[in-house]
């Protein structure tokens, strides 16, 4: 099973990043290409399990980096979750888990 359906789905990934300018999912798939070195963001979704379209929907900000996909990738490359927070440019205090309407966390 793909790993892209637990991911959450959103509309806006800027809503949740209050510095949004600062958010830079592309440095970060550039850095993990590198330090994998993957030539492609075909390699990269297939080091991940997930499909390429999620890596490139994360590439393009039309879905956010979420709290399973850092660990995923902390697995993969064994960088900490904080260090890829920080190369991702997120400067949130904290990660919330996904709510879908009825406030469950999506995948509960």
């Amino acid at each position: 099973m793909l790993r892209e359906n637990a991911m959450a789905d959103r509309d806006d990934v800027h809503s949740e990043h209050t510095d949004y300018e600062a958010y830079d999912p592309e440095h970060l798939l550039d850095s993990i290409l590198d330090r994998l070195g993957l030539d492609s963001d075909v390699a990269l979704a297939e080091a991940l399990q997930v499909s390429p379209s999620v890596v490139d929907d994360i590439r393009c900000m039309r879905r956010p980096v979420d709290p399973a996909m850092l660990i995923w990738i902390h697995e993969l490359t064994g960088i900490d979750v904080v260090g890829l927070r920080n190369i991702l440019g997120d400067r949130r205090g904290d990660l919330r888990p996904s709510h879908d309407e009825s406030g469950r966390a999506k995948g509960a």
